[in-house]
């Protein structure tokens, strides 16, 4: 592997790539990292234009509008972005992205949560699942600008802690330290969080399901706390165990701990799209004012390790 940092932000033009391209400038300049800043147009539309212009046309035209859309992007952000590479791409955008990121052997992908709809449009919503559904690197969702504080400047990276929802399943322990790892990284706590999911049932069973769910907790409170012993860190480690449903749980407790990144796991499942965030990712993405960084599964945790620790070894 590459010692350079590579990131890939994909861009349509919307106010909500534009704090995704901000966080990904600032992603870069901590790991002295290469940019690159890409576009997809449609098919449709370069066959259009083929038909009455020439495909080049096309392409010079979003190459255009993308350097002024990078260059309002540094205006907003208060901070010129650092060195980078705009790229136009045709074809069908989350596999343009995620072939762009195996090419360029990118470490990060950085894209905003949501988009713009329209032809020339990535319309980033449904593009975000998809390029978490194939996606072999880490990818990290910023939220929508409406979502983040007032305060926080999008430029900078501001994490306050590290969040990551483990629930004791096989590649719980390697999310653990990829979060570990970022948390030593920023130099900011790490939190582990688990979230117990409550028996309900008919009123006369109510003491045995108080019972019952009482016995889940101290099992889960038992269980993250040998969890947080057995993780290898310079950074202080706290746990959390809650009741209740998990997106809105973990949700909560990132605005109250003041998190700002929340690591999480996306697990393969068997069906035919390959790997899915899930349905608690999104809802985490519409609840809390944090980046969610989306940890492919199998060895691409190790290669988060090594890129991370790499870089910042050679950035201190």
């Amino acid at each position: 592997m590459s010692n350079s940092f590579t990131i890939v932000c994909p861009v349509d033009f919307s106010e909500h790539s534009k704090v995704a391209l901000q966080r990904a400038a600032a992603w870069a300049r901590h790991f002295s990292g290469r940019l690159i800043v890409v576009t997809v147009v449609e098919p449709l539309l370069v066959n259009a234009a083929a038909a009455a212009y020439d495909t080049d046309v096309v392409r010079n035209e979003a190459l255009s509008e993308l350097q002024e859309f990078v260059e309002s992007a540094s205006l907003v952000g208060r901070s010129a972005l650092p060195p980078h590479e705009g790229m136009v791409l045709v074809g069908e955008p989350a596999a343009e992205i995620v072939a762009l990121a195996g090419r360029e052997h990118a470490q990060l992908i950085v894209i905003g949560a949501h988009g713009l709809s329209g032809y020339r449009k990535l319309l980033l919503g449904s593009t975000t699942e998809k390029v978490l559904r194939q996606t072999t690197v880490p990818v990290l969702v910023a939220p929508p600008p409406e979502q983040t504080p007032p305060k926080v400047n999008p430029s900078r990276i501001d994490v306050g802690r590290v969040l990551v929802p483990v629930d004791f399943k096989d590649g719980c322990v390697t999310e653990v330290r990829a979060a570990a790892s970022l948390a030593e990284t920023f130099d900011v706590p790490l939190l582990l969080v688990h979230v117990v999911a409550p028996l309900r049932g008919i009123e006369r069973l109510r003491l045995q399901l108080e019972t019952h769910n009482r016995v889940q907790i101290e099992r889960a409170d038992q269980q993250i706390r040998q969890l947080a012993s057995e993780v290898v860190t310079r950074v202080g480690i706290e746990t959390a165990v809650t009741v209740g449903s998990p997106a809105e749980e973990i949700a909560h407790v990132a605005v109250t701990r003041g998190v700002r990144l929340i690591v999480m796991g996306l697990r393969r499942q068997e069906h035919m799209f390959g790997p899915r965030p899930g349905s608690i990712a999104y809802r985490i993405l519409g609840l809390a004012p944090a980046r969610v960084l989306a940890l492919p599964p199998g060895e691409a945790h190790a290669e988060w390790l090594q890129a991370t620790s790499v870089v910042e070894t050679v950035a201190g």
